[in-house]
């Protein structure tokens, strides 16, 4: 398979929009009325950049000097470029900024081979610069350098192309690309726009990403593979009944549920209550729990693909764990899971790492070779204190937007996604090592 990766520059390769910080020292008059229609949507990089042209001052020397200043460059870029050179995977930079800059900065870090598409710029015999626009749409032409037609030409020539970015400028590509690497702006709009995209702060993690094969996952039971609300609201409702309080509504179940019991009934009872309620509410839960748990939709197929494909599965819950053994059992696939960790079975729970920790133990694998995969804030914070991503499951009882501000490394459509990732790794069109 031939793969390409297309790849933004300002705020993803350099970690500062060197543009931006161009225009704002070069162009003392006028850019803050550019920059503010740009903002506002009333116009876009192509006409902001011909009425900057217009503004900016200063000669060649002066200019060039103040981006060699500025050329850092994320420190993990040059290892991520060496890896794809040498697995056959082309990678070239599409900005909506000035070529010349750009140029510069490549030539500084010796990365000058680096196909680059972006704004043509003429230096002005005297100060200024023209600029002209290769790689713009005329269809749309709003951006000088039109991102999604460079995705579209680059079809014709490759099986699958990859997409690396930040912000407005990138959103066609993300739309248009087989997959997507996103942060900042870029993150937000592909999570509302339900575009699959891998979370990145730097180079480092997306190297690690196109490295990584998933040997074993790590479940969470409630909302991500059963539902067992049904029994839960009993066992409270019991709990509830025996320390004299009338219990909320069960349409109000999902709002008063914390990470563990404890945390549940300690917004209504006293530390006291609460030690004689938890009993009572697992023994009622006891009694009705196999009959009124299921598995969400398409749960046990995933499972059993999982399982044909040679994956290590175990699961990682706050239900208490000899109820986390039998419901597994009563559904008929804790026959699947190499560990099975719940409440009492280490010395704390989600969102400490214990768990994580007990069940990569014993399913024998380090935490990079594994994922978690949970439908709760909670779910991410317990992962990434264990040291492995998470893919976060919106069921219900967190929105997608709300799991999105905690950075898991992927939020999930559904379980099917992860049936998907055998052949290619966890990153659609890319075949790493």
């Amino acid at each position: 398979m031939k793969t390409l990766i297309l790849c933004d520059f300002d705020g993803t390769i350099s970690p500062r929009d060197v543009g931006y910080a161009l225009v704002t020292r070069f162009s003392p008059d006028g850019w803050k009325d550019i920059d503010q229609d740009f903002r506002e949507g009333k116009i876009g990089s192509k006409e902001a950049y011909a009425r900057i042209a217009k503004v900016l001052r200063g000669d060649r020397e002066t200019i060039l000097g103040f981006i060699e200043k500025h050329s850092n460059i994320d420190p993990h870029f040059v290892p991520f470029y060496r890896y794809c050179r040498d697995k056959g995977v082309d990678v070239k930079i599409v900005s909506d900024g000035l070529d010349f800059y750009i140029q510069t900065i490549l030539e500084i870090h010796h990365l000058s081979e680096i196909p680059l598409y972006a704004n043509h710029t003429a230096f002005q015999k005297r100060d200024g610069i023209d600029v002209s626009f290769p790689h713009s749409n005329e269809e749309c032409g709003l951006c000088g350098t039109c991102k999604k037609k460079l995705v579209q030409i680059h079809r014709k020539a490759y099986d699958s192309v990859l997409f690396i970015g930040n912000g407005v400028s990138d959103r066609c590509a993300a739309r248009e690309a087989d997959f997507v690497f996103a942060k900042d702006s870029l993150y937000r709009f592909c999570i509302d726009q339900d575009i699959t995209c891998h979370f990145f702060e730097d180079f480092g993690e997306i190297l690690s990403d196109l490295r990584k094969r998933i040997q074993g996952i790590i479940f969470d039971l409630d909302g991500t593979l059963i539902e067992s609300y049904e029994a839960i609201y009993l066992g409270l409702k019991e709990a509830f009944r025996h320390l004299g309080r009338e219990i909320f509504p069960f349409s109000d179940l999902k709002k008063y549920l914390r990470a563990d019991l404890e945390g549940t009934l300690s917004q209504f009872f006293s530390p006291q209550e609460v030690l004689k309620g938890i009993p009572i509410m697992r023994r009622r839960y006891e009694e009705v729990y196999l009959d009124k748990t299921h598995f969400l939709d398409g749960a046990k197929e995933v499972l059993e693909t999982l399982r044909s494909q040679g994956k290590v599965l175990g699961v990682a819950s706050n239900k208490f764990g000899r109820f986390s053994r039998g419901v597994l059992e009563h559904l008929g696939v804790s026959d699947y899971f190499r560990s099975v960790i719940g409440a009492g079975d280490v010395a704390r729970n989600k969102p400490f790492p214990d768990m994580i920790h007990a069940v990569l133990a014993e399913m024998n694998l380090p935490p990079e070779d594994a994922i978690f995969v949970g439908d709760t804030v909670t779910d991410i914070e317990t992962g990434k204190q264990a040291g492995v991503d998470v893919y976060a499951l919106p069921t219900g009882f967190h929105s997608k937007t709300e799991l999105s501000l905690q950075r898991p490394k992927r939020i999930l459509k559904s379980l099917k996604e992860l049936a998907q990732m055998d052949r290619s790794g966890p990153v659609s069109g890319f075949s790493g090592d």
